[in-house]
């Protein structure tokens, strides 16, 4: 009787383990060439579309980037596109969509964090906590996968900048 207790217990312990494990990031989706992330500036250094579209990726509900102001004829390839979120990192498995990454949490400054990526699976699918997403190479040009921690370096000077400027 206890090699059964000692069995199932081991296999729950397992399973547990297995569980914390998926919760930990192994990483995140952040803009490609690893620029510094902040989705509103107040010295206006977005001010075109091509600048703005980076920060359109990861919320589709933004109506304005910096100085820029999303307007209803911009072609871009984002507007008007929810995120596709799949239930297993193939194409063809149930998907839903969304407007907006869950774990994209932005300060009153303008400072935010990017999704953090939880599994990988053949090169372009990525575990978000929404689900999982395929990065394609249209938004290969807006974004990339980093493997570790978020960098909150420049988050102080960001926040001094936005408060006493």
């Amino acid at each position: 009787m206890r090699g059964i207790v000692f069995l199932v217990l081991s296999l729950l312990m397992g399973c547990d383990a297995n569980t914390k494990l998926d919760q930990s990031p192994i990483g995140y989706i952040g803009f490609n060439g690893n620029k510094s992330w902040a989705i509103q500036f107040n010295d206006c250094t977005e001010h075109e579309l091509r600048g703005a579209e980076k920060y359109l990726w990861f919320d589709r509900t933004l109506i304005s980037i910096s100085c820029y102001q999303f307007k209803s004829d911009d072609n871009a390839y984002l507007k008007n596109q929810d995120i596709q979120i799949y239930e297993s990192p193939a194409l063809d498995s149930p998907r839903k969509s969304i407007n907006q990454f869950s774990e994209l949490k932005i300060s009153a400054s303008g400072w935010g964090t990017f999704p953090n990526v939880y599994k990988t699976a053949n090169g372009d699918w990525f575990r978000v906590k929404d689900g999982w997403i395929h990065l394609e190479p249209k938004d290969k040009e807006y974004v990339q996968f980093y493997k570790g921690a978020q960098s909150m370096t420049k988050k102080t000077a960001h926040d001094d900048y936005f408060y006493n400027h």
